[in-house]
Formats: C-alpha cells, sequence, structure tokens
C-alpha cells in the first residue's frame, strides 16, 4: 500500500556522425553567400543583462536588476536552435524540467512536482491565462502560435503569486508576442520533420493608416507517430490547424491592441483500456478533438512614469476525448494602474473572472459536477521603493483573492523583496513569498478509475477473486495547497565576456494534496458497496477501490541554480546550466522531478550568413515514473540569403535512436520513446 501511496500521490528516446559532417559541409558550400537579417550578437553580453523584462513585478524593468530567478528566451534563439514549438523552446530555459510523453505531451515544471498536469506553474501569454482549473495544469497540445512572432518568453523560477494571483506557486512562464507593427514584411514558412512534425505557415502584415498596423497568420502542423518499448507504433500522430489576427493602433499616450485566434485538430495516443479477462489491459489507439477560439482587447494609456491599463479576454475551449468532454468558457477583465510617487512607484490592480464549465464523463472519469460556473476575484497592490538613491530597492507587495473553486479560504498571498545593486555589476537579492495552488475541478468532482494498472487475481496484494482496481475519488472538503518560498541570488559580470546568474531556495509546502488511504470499495459495475452487500461480487467483473483527495502532506523542495554565459569570440558564444532541486515531501512521496538537470549550448557564426548551433543536455532520474536519467544533444545550421530566404537544416536526440523521457503519472499513456529526428525548414519572407 505505500507503494500506491507514492505512486498515486504524484497524480495525485544512423548515423549523427554522418549528419554532422554534412552540415558541416554544407555550411562551407554557402560560405560566399551573402546575407542581411538578425544576428544574436548584435546584441553584447551587457545589453543581454540588460532586457527589459515586465513578469516580475508586472512593470518594465532590467533584467539584471530584477529580484527573481528570471531567464529570457529571445526571437533570436528560437532561431538559432531551430525551436518550432513552446514546449521545445521552454527546454531552452535553465531550470525547468522540460520532459517530452509522447509526440503531443510534455511534462513541464518547475523547482519540483513533475508530471503531466504539473500543478504548480502558472503559464500566460499575452495576459492570457493558460492554466486549466479542470485538473490543475497546462494542455500543452494546443499550447502554439507562430513562432516568428513571439518576441520573448519571461521564465521566472520561483513564486509570482502576488502579481500573478493563485497557481503562480513554483514559477511563472510568460509567452509575450510581437506587436504588429513589428511584423512588417509578409512571410512563407515550411518545413519538413520527419517522426516529428511537419508544417506549412503563412503571415501577411499591413497599415491601419498613420498609428496602427495589423497582421493575419494561418499555420498548419501535424506530427508522425512515435513507438512503445517494444518498438509497436504508438498512435501519437497529431495535428492542427491555426489562424489568427491582431491589430495594434496607438497615439502618444494611447496604445489599443485586439487579438482573435482559432485552432482545431486531434491529438492522438495509445492508452491501456481494463478487461476482465487477462491481462486485464488492452492498448487501444485513441484520439482527443480538440478547438478553441479566444480574443483579447486591451488598451492603455501612458503619462510620463504612469500607466492605466486594461485587458478584457474571451477563451473558450472543446476537448473530446474517449474519456471525458470539456467545454471551457472563460471571460475576465483585469484592470492595472502604475504610478510613480517620488522614490516609490505604486502598482495597483485587478482581476474579475468566470469559468463556464460543460463537462460528459466516462467509465472512467465521472464528475458530481458536469455543469458549473466559478468566479474569480482578486485585488493587489505592490510598492517597489528606492530606499537609496542608486543601489538598494525594496518591493513589498500583496494579493487577495476569492475563488469559488476554494470557498472556504481567503487567499492572501504576500511579498517581500530586496534588490541590492553590490556595484554596476553585480546585484544581489532576496525574496520571501506565500503562494497558492487552488483545488482543480478534478480535486473536487472528479472520480478517476485505474490511476494504477489492475491487480489480478492470485496477486498478493489482492484479496478478491477479481481484479482489483484503484481509483481517486472527489473531496468537495479540498482546501488550496499553501507553499512559503525563501529565496537568495546574485547576479552581474565577472568580466565583459562572462556573465553568472545564481539563485538558491527553500520551498516549504503545506496542505499538499494527498490521499486518504482509507477508502470505499465497490463492485463493478454495479457500484453497490462491498461492506453493504459483499454478494455483489458474485456479478462483479471487477472490484474498485477509491481514495479520496485530503490536504495531509507537508514537505519541502531545496535546490539552486547556476547559468553562466560566456561569449568566447565575437561571433561564438557558451551558454551553460546546472540546477539542483531536493523533493522531501513527508518523507514517503517518490521524487517527480530530476535531482540534477545540465545544459551546455555552443553557438557559433562561423561566417555572416551561417549560423551553427549545437545543444547537449543531461536530466536526471524521475524516481515517480520510473524513468532513467538521460543526456540529449541537438544540431542546428541555419543559413541566410540576402533579406528574404533562410534555411534550416538540423537532428534532435542525436546520441540516441530514441529516448524513454517521461511517462504520464496517470497510466494512460503507453511508455513512450521520442524518435531521433532530423528535419528541414525553409522561410521566405516578401
Amino acid at each position: 500500500m505505500t507503494s500506491c501511496r507514492w505512486q498515486l500521490a504524484a497524480f495525485a528516446r544512423r548515423q549523427a556522425s554522418l549528419v554532422r559532417a554534412g552540415l558541416l559541409g554544407f555550411a562551407m558550400a554557402l560560405s560566399s553567400t551573402a546575407h542581411a537579417g538578425d544576428d544574436l550578437f548584435d546584441l553584447s553580453l551587457e545589453e543581454l543583462v540588460n532586457l527589459e523584462v515586465t513578469s516580475v513585478s508586472r512593470k518594465s524593468e532590467r533584467l539584471s536588476d530584477v529580484s527573481a530567478a528570471v531567464f529570457v528566451i529571445t526571437q533570436a534563439d528560437l532561431q538559432r536552435h531551430g525551436i518550432r514549438s513552446i514546449p521545445e523552446a521552454l527546454r531552452l530555459a535553465p531550470g525547468l524540467a522540460v520532459l517530452q510523453i509522447d509526440g503531443n505531451k510534455w511534462s513541464i515544471s518547475s523547482r519540483g512536482f513533475g508530471g503531466r498536469f504539473a500543478n504548480k506553474l502558472l503559464v500566460l501569454m499575452d495576459g492570457r491565462v493558460l492554466y486549466t482549473p479542470l485538473f490543475s495544469g497546462v494542455f500543452w497540445d494546443v499550447q502554439d502560435t507562430l513562432i516568428e512572432e513571439i518576441e520573448r518568453i519571461e521564465v521566472i523560477r520561483g513564486p509570482g503569486a502576488a502579481s500573478w494571483g493563485t497557481n503562480a506557486v513554483n514559477g511563472v512562464i510568460n509567452i509575450i508576442t510581437r506587436k504588429a507593427s513589428a511584423s512588417d514584411k509578409p512571410m512563407l514558412i515550411g518545413g519538413l520533420e520527419p517522426q516529428q512534425a511537419q508544417f506549412a505557415a503563412g503571415r501577411f502584415s499591413g497599415q491601419l493608416g498613420d498609428r496602427g498596423a495589423f497582421r493575419a497568420f494561418a499555420q498548419y502542423r501535424n506530427g508522425e507517430g512515435n513507438v512503445d518499448l517494444a518498438g509497436d507504433p504508438t498512435g501519437d500522430e497529431w495535428e492542427q490547424l491555426r489562424a489568427g489576427v491582431r491589430a495594434d493602433w496607438s497615439t502618444n499616450r494611447l496604445a489599443l491592441q485586439a487579438t482573435l485566434e482559432g485552432y482545431e485538430g486531434r491529438s492522438g495516443q495509445t492508452q491501456p483500456i481494463f478487461q476482465s479477462a487477462p491481462p486485464l489491459q488492452r492498448l487501444e489507439e485513441t484520439s482527443a478533438e480538440v478547438g478553441g477560439l479566444f480574443a483579447i482587447v486591451g488598451l492603455s494609456r501612458s503619462s510620463g512614469v504612469n500607466n492605466t491599463s486594461a485587458q478584457l479576454t474571451f477563451d473558450y475551449t472543446d476537448r473530446e476525448t474517449v474519456d471525458y468532454v470539456d467545454q471551457r468558457t472563460m471571460v475576465s477583465l483585469e484592470l492595472q494602474h502604475r504610478r510613480g510617487l517620488g522614490r516609490h512607484t505604486l502598482v495597483t490592480g485587478g482581476l474579475a473572472r468566470a469559468d463556464v464549465f460543460r463537462l460528459a464523463a466516462s467509465g472512467v472519469i465521472e464528475f458530481s459536477d458536469a455543469s458549473s460556473t466559478y468566479a474569480v476575484a482578486s485585488a493587489f497592490i505592490q510598492d517597489d521603493i528606492s530606499l537609496t538613491e542608486d543601489n538598494l530597492t525594496l518591493t513589498l507587495g500583496a494579493r487577495i483573492e476569492s475563488n469559488e473553486l476554494s470557498p472556504r479560504d481567503l487567499e492572501w498571498m504576500p511579498t517581500a523583496r530586496l534588490a541590492w545593486k553590490i556595484n554596476p555589476r553585480h546585484t544581489a537579492w532576496a525574496a520571501l513569498t506565500r503562494a497558492v495552488r487552488t483545488p482543480s475541478l478534478g480535486d473536487l468532482t472528479s472520480r478517476v478509475l485505474d490511476v494504477l494498472p489492475p491487480t489480478p487475481v492470485g496477486d498478493p496484494t489482492n484479496p478478491f477473486p477479481v481484479p482489483f482496481r484503484v481509483a481517486t475519488a472527489p473531496n468537495p472538503e479540498f482546501r488550496s495547497e499553501t507553499l512559503l518560498a525563501s529565496e537568495l541570488g546574485l547576479r552581474g559580470q565577472l568580466s565583459p565576456r562572462l556573465t553568472y546568474d545564481l539563485a538558491l531556495y527553500r520551498m516549504d509546502y503545506d496542505r499538499l494534496r494527498d490521499l486518504d488511504m482509507v477508502g470505499e470499495t465497490v463492485c463493478l459495475p454495479s457500484g453497490v458497496s462491498l461492506a453493504a452487500d459483499p454478494t455483489c461480487l458474485a456479478l462483479a467483473d471487477s472490484v474498485a477501490t477509491s481514495f479520496p483527495f485530503t490536504n495531509g502532506a507537508q514537505g519541502t523542495v531545496t535546490g539552486g541554480e547556476l547559468v553562466l554565459d560566456w561569449q568566447a569570440q565575437e561571433n561564438w558564444r557558451l551558454r551553460g546550466s546546472v540546477s539542483y532541486a531536493d523533493e522531501s515531501i513527508d518523507d514517503v512521496l517518490a521524487r517527480s522531478y530530476p535531482l540534477w538537470q545540465a545544459s551546455l549550448r555552443t553557438e557559433w557564426s562561423p561566417l555572416d550568413s551561417i549560423d551553427l548551433a549545437m545543444w547537449w543536455r543531461y536530466v536526471g532520474e524521475v524516481e515517480a515514473t520510473n524513468t532513467s536519467a538521460f543526456t540529449q544533444a541537438n544540431l542546428h545550421l541555419r543559413w541566410r540569403y540576402g533579406d528574404h530566404w533562410s534555411m534550416s537544416l538540423g537532428v534532435r536526440n542525436l546520441l540516441r535512436s530514441q529516448t524513454l523521457e517521461s511517462v504520464s503519472e496517470f497510466s494512460d499513456v503507453v511508455p513512450t520513446a521520442i524518435q531521433r529526428t532530423a528535419f528541414i525548414n525553409v522561410r521566405h519572407a516578401f
């Protein structure tokens, strides 16, 4: 039963040398071509560390001055490494565990608590929350956009609840797209990547009078399936069509932004399905039919350092699987005001949001409330205080939130952050923050069957004459999980060519989701309680014990992250990182997050027209999913011809023909080996 408890509580992937030689030969063959275009090394290291970020305190500030562990993924980074998807882009961020489960599912988390539905990482795109309260996580298969339109991705490792609200517990990912005025050229893009994703996309942009601009894009992507550990196809093929339009209009003081985007597609998988005869589970290819539409309208007014903004968001998602149907409509209105008052910069704001769910269940997942509406209201205040003229800044902030998913609690999320600019090259910072994860609909209202493989008759752990199955049970009284995080950091420049960023932390959790190991046992398919009527076994094909969720666990995660960036030459840069995260959750639960991770990127431009990037990373074992440590390497070559053409060639998973990176904690997806793949991308700007 102890084994059952820690598995449930976690819930709850030939010839590399020939390819490399071919790419290098291709680079030499193109050495005389002309080039004009963007270049990563147009920015010095000093300029990079002084990039403006907005995700820490909801106002623009220099990266070198922020009192949080922040990493910025730029558009140049995405192009340098041939990135075509958001999960793949997040691998570039140090300290995140980004593991692929199958062709369209990912485990992405920060500082512990990994899994397909990592529930302590808040993800946003242009202010739209991508985190779903259905199962407390992100459906990564539908989080996409035209990669060329991403301006930057700001990754905060550690809590951001005072700024962003509940569920910003272990980290915040803020994906920021370009303004329409930055998309100045129509563009056609296409790519071929066997075993992964083929895509074709087009973008058109133009002006709206003297003060406005617009862009529109359409993109189709699909991916072939992988194989299981026996070499059989896993049915994880996928496809998705997406289109959108954005318009921006501005005057000296006013700025208006409007976005409309929609998508539809299919995400396949092979999943185990219960059967009463041995071997108790059959493998069946199924798929999720996915679709959605969202609209964003934002208005801001600026006067000097003062700014007032409002954003209205509408988001509809439709997900139909063999296990459940989820139709969700979300409407939110967010207001914010920033004002400078001498040595104080005051930011205040509020949020009102409503989520409307229409759910349909199956024999595997059932909901006690199939139609429901949940409202959220919150307000926050933050004050950046310059204690001294140049080098010491104190940030005090707090957010209070009322959430109908946690009606017993009025969530209180304060923070205190101190940044000390030791000298122009080095900054130390410290932070103390309280954060909250609110219950999901799964915690409160859902029963999920077969979260572990069924136990056959005759097994010592099965006392019944029929197969034994395990389920989770809802708990309407489930309360919010809480975190108190302590962080210390130091960043700066050791020389004009070498920068560093060090962060240390201790995360103390209370009221964590656990399972009450005293559960009710019922006969299936009748659903009759075995305790009330033992004779139900006569007609049962199995029995199932449902273990309800509780807030019975506590624990800590301690660790640190170190990032080094060395520009060895004007045309050659090395970027390395190492992270450590030690989970200790009541000394019972297995680790759901790798203890050690490391990454090394080398980016070299031997010629003005050619960029060569190599990337090596190490990921430690994950005990909860029984996945071993692995290393991976990618190779990417980009050639640019004039102002209009560019072509990319690359190999992913260079060191192995296939790698098992992660396994779903729900046991709902067959373990999948991610294949090595080569790719080619071509882009033409008119």
